[in-house]
Order: C-alpha cells, then structure tokens, then sequence
C-alpha cells in the first residue's frame, strides 16, 4: 500500500449506512487514522450544514478540513478558513431554471444558508435535500432573484428525465457548467471544473500532499472524478457500475463498514 496521508471520503452511500447514520466501527476506524497522522477529509454534495454534525461524530476540528456541494467549497472544519468557493449568478440560476423546468423537473439553488426554489409546488427531492442539508427552503416569485452568493444548482426528478434535459442542455450554448448526477434522482449544476477532484486539488497544494498519498471512497457517478484522482480509489460493494470500473479495490457495502473494512484489512494490519 502506497504512503497514504490523506483519506478522502464520500458520505450518503458511502461512509454512512443507509439509514444515513455513523457507524461506530467506521468512527474508531478512522480515529484511529487520524491518531496515525493522516488526514481525514468527508466529501460530499451535501451543504456544510448538512455534514456539520457528522464531522463533530469523526472528531473533525478546525485544523482539518471537508469538502461540500459536490466540491463547490473547499473550507476548514469550523468554516472559518475558506479554501475555494464556487459562485453562480442569479441570472444564470434564473435561466437554468427556465430551462429544466421545462422538462418537469424540481430545481433549486443552494446558497450558504437557504435553498431557493421558483417551484409554487416544492417538489419532494426538493424537500428532502432541504432535510439532509439542513437548511430552509425559500420560495422566489418569478420575477425576483437571489441576493445571496450561489454555490451549486439542482435538478430533481425522474431519471429518465433528468438524462433527456441533461444532452438538451449539453447541445445549447450554456456549456459553462459542469453537469454531474449525484443519484439516480439529482443532477448537481456547478460551476464549470468544479467536482470533488478539482477540490482535493486545492486542498493538497494547501497542506502539501500529493495525489499519489491520497487514498479516496465513493459510490456514485459524482465520485469517479475524485476515485481518478486518487493514488488509491476504493468503492463500496453498493457502488454503481461505472464507479467499479475505475476503482482500484471495492470493499464491503455501506451498511457492512465497507470503509472501516477496507482500512483495518489493507491499511492498518499491514503497518
């Protein structure tokens, strides 16, 4: 195994079971890294106020760092030392709005501290995010637009649907963005090169480490950039087909502490 001093990990599906909750294997286990010396850095596309508590369950502090809204922010564990953050305009939302819901999809923008939406019917992913981020929805009227700094965009709905707005919205002339399906269910809309690779990349000029020291877990589409990436890319047994492919290794699912497996077998044992 490589020199590893970084551990890069999704959370929904990956580092979390599927009752989205910390195991408390996977805690020691990576404890037990940190002990080590190497960094432990979640990545995930939900807001920082969505990972705030299972940061303060790894034992996280403001000498370490995460990665939110699928790599728009790059920023320490308090919030206070902000290493990368994506800004999208309002106008911008206003026409990604326009477009998508054209296909009858939920789409929304999320700000530090608010999801905004122009749906008069909040659609249910919609209000889910809302849920697992840990911030309030806010309903604009049409003719209204965003005053706070815009981080990433969703669309939300059927796949199908999501797959026939996403090549319409690839061959018009809106290709500043960068189009990444986090679930069956959620297309993300970042600014253009943001994902979670491009933001493990500023950290590690940050603190000095190379990619080839970074060991990386995920399980969906938005993970391959940072599987890529990584010197080391591990799935979880339930990742998606497309993930497997690229990975290095695939360990035990997210409900088997795939993580935790993955670390104690190859890592620990072998020190």
């Amino acid at each position: 195994m490589k020199n590893i001093k970084m551990i890069a990990t999704d959370l929904d599906g990956t580092l979390l079971d599927s009752n989205l909750l910390l195991s408390n294997k996977n805690k020691m286990i990576l404890q037990k890294m940190m002990s080590l010396g190497i960094h432990i850095v979640p990545c995930s596309g939900r807001p920082f106020s969505g990972m705030e508590h299972i940061i303060k369950e790894i034992g996280l502090t403001k000498d370490d760092y995460c990665i939110s809204y699928n790599g728009s922010l790059v920023q320490s564990c308090d919030g206070k030392n902000i290493l990368h953050e994506a800004e999208i305009s309002s106008k911008a939302f206003k026409e990604i709005y326009d477009f998508f819901s054209k296909f009858g999809l939920g789409v929304h923008a999320m700000t530090r501290d608010s999801l905004y939406t122009y749906d008069k019917h909040i659609h249910q992913l919609t209000v889910r995010e809302s849920y697992l981020g840990k911030i309030p929805i806010k309903v604009l009227d049409k003719h209204n637009l965003v005053t706070e700094k815009i981080i990433k965009i969703m669309a939300v709905g059927e796949s199908g649907d999501l797959n026939i707005a996403m090549e319409s919205f690839a061959n018009t002339s809106k290709n500043c963005f960068s189009l990444n399906k986090s679930e069956d269910y959620y297309l993300e809309i970042m600014q253009n090169g943001d994902n979670k690779a491009h933001a493990l990349s500023i950290l590690l000029d940050e603190l000095n480490i190379t990619s080839d020291e970074v060991m990386a877990f995920g399980n969906n589409l938005n993970d391959i950039d940072m599987i890529n990436f990584a010197g080391v890319g591990v799935a979880v047994e339930n990742a998606v087909f497309e993930l497997k492919e690229v990975s290095d290794y695939i360990t035990k699912s997210n409900n088997e502490d795939g993580v935790a497996q993955f670390l104690e077998c190859f890592y620990l044992k072998k020190r």
